[in-house]
């Protein structure tokens, strides 16, 4: 037997703990599970993990569920009730990192470092299927990240799969300086350089400084997911989401380019006039306007 057909039979329990380990790092090869990974080596290769920091979320596809299905540990596993439920997820799998991981280590650590849950016919309890071993566990962003999901879901007719969170220090420095609102967040980012209202023509979320891991935390991300693919946790980081790895990392490429950009501004005296007026108004609605964008001209705030 090959090791393809041993990862196959290792995933459905017919084979022993050696196989059913190659079975696990046979999954870590899928090309969603890769591109997940990958994401995660390059914000940590750009500083945006530190120690521990981050952790990142994929609602996987019927493509992407039928894929892995052979890789999944079928032993009974206990559920775990969430602390709010979420419905719109219900009976679905989502790919998650384990708390306490460096995003830096997801290739080299593999299935101790993230896993695959499984949530209940309610959208009430989940228990894992595949992945953190060595006794991991979600990140205890877990809630959060499945309430976003579940909102992002929503607003964009299921296309939006991706919740990812990082720490770049750009952007907590500039929530500490811009804040406190999605108004002057957005703002000041959307002026920084022409490009950034073409990621994000919405504008960019804001929450105030709540607990990590905290049901507070999870809901306030949530309420502004049902409007923004990105949001800044104030004195904490960034959340991006988006159909794909690809998609999230290019906002958050753009988005922390431009919270540079800003401080750079006002650190060398450029005052906020002059920086309001560096884009103006007219610029920004006629971007969106001829990529056919839904520009948030309220948030422009006149």
């Amino acid at each position: 037997m090959g090791f393809f057909e041993d990862a196959v039979a290792a995933g459905r329990g017919a084979v022993g703990t050696a196989q059913r380990a190659a079975a696990k790092a046979g999954a870590l090869h899928l090309d969603f599970v890769a591109e997940f990974v990958a994401l995660a080596r390059r914000c940590a290769e750009r500083g945006w993990h530190e120690a521990n920091g981050g952790n990142g979320s994929l609602w996987l596809t019927e493509r992407q569920r039928a894929a892995l299905a052979p890789f999944l540990d079928t032993r009974p596993m206990e559920w775990t009730m969430l602390e709010q439920p979420v419905p719109g997820l219900a009976s679905e799998q989502v790919l998650v990192t384990a708390a306490g991981c460096r995003m830096d280590e997801l290739a080299r650590k593999g299935a101790s470092c993230l896993g695959v849950v499984e949530l209940d016919i309610s959208g009430s309890a989940w228990r894992p299927v595949f992945g953190f071993e060595e006794n991991a566990r979600p990140t205890s962003e877990l809630n959060g990240h499945l309430l976003v999901l579940e909102a992002r879901g929503k607003a964009t007719g299921g296309e939006s799969r991706l919740v990812y969170h990082c720490h770049p220090a750009e952007m907590v420095a500039y929530g500490k300086m811009a804040g406190p609102s999605a108004e002057a967040i957005t703002e000041g980012l959307w002026r920084a350089m022409t490009e950034t209202v073409m990621y994000v023509p919405e504008g960019v979320g804001y929450v105030g400084p709540l607990v990590p891991g905290s049901l507070e935390l999870a809901r306030a991300s949530a309420e502004a997911a049902a409007v923004y693919s990105c949001t800044v946790w104030a004195s904490h980081g960034l959340m991006a989401t988006g159909a794909t790895a690809e998609e999230a990392f290019r906002r958050m490429e753009v988005l922390v380019k431009a919270a540079s950009i800003w401080l750079a501004c006002r650190s060398a005296g450029m005052g906020a006039q002059d920086y309001r007026a560096s884009v103006p108004d007219e610029v920004l609605e006629g971007i969106c306007e001829k990529l056919g964008l839904p520009f948030n001209r309220a948030l422009l705030g006149r």
